[in-house]
């Protein structure tokens, strides 16, 4: 048994260089993740305790939940770990489900891309007009970059599984 999350997948790099994406962006969004965690911890033991809460804790949340969403749907979407619901979808003939799941594939592309498309065009009215966050006045327009990369990774995994199968989540 090969330690290759995509056997028969070995020769496509795209296909390589993409998972290869996805882990790493799976893997900072899991960091971010911790990160919060740890933040709202000393959030909560500060404000019970001490009667001190942080300062701009709901700022900081506000652009970690961003950050881990969009950071790892590309991940979710190439181990194909999504959430489906299949009333309908396992009563139809296979190639009537071929064909749902590779049209849904490239409907999902199609938005997804242009989500990446035009969160990189509001990043630079945002960064114009010089939108922060209340407390903290972090900046909004780097995070929208960050929407970009996410939505335009997702947007790649899903024109990569219109036209290739990659093992879903469960194969043996």
């Amino acid at each position: 048994m090969s330690s290759d999350p995509l056997p028969g997948s070995e020769s496509n790099i795209v296909v390589r260089a993409t998972s290869l994406t996805v882990t790493a962006s799976a893997a900072v969004a899991g960091v971010v993740l911790v990160a919060l965690m740890l933040l709202t911890v000393a959030d909560v033991v500060g404000r019970y305790f001490f009667n001190s809460p942080l300062n701009g804790v709901f700022d900081l949340t506000q652009f970690a939940v961003l950050v881990m969403t969009f950071l790892s749907f590309a991940y979710c979407g190439f181990r194909g770990a999504h959430v489906m619901i299949e009333l309908l979808y396992d009563r139809i003939p296979k190639s009537a489900q071929f064909v749902c799941r590779r049209g849904s594939n490239a409907v999902g592309a199609v938005l997804f891309a242009v989500i990446a498309w035009r969160a990189v065009i509001q990043s630079f009215d945002v960064r114009e007009f010089n939108e922060t966050s209340q407390l903290l006045t972090i900046p909004f327009w780097p995070f929208y970059y960050v929407v970009a990369f996410g939505a335009g990774l997702f947007a790649l995994v899903l024109a990569i599984k219109t036209f290739t199968d990659l093992p879903e989540e469960g194969d043996g």
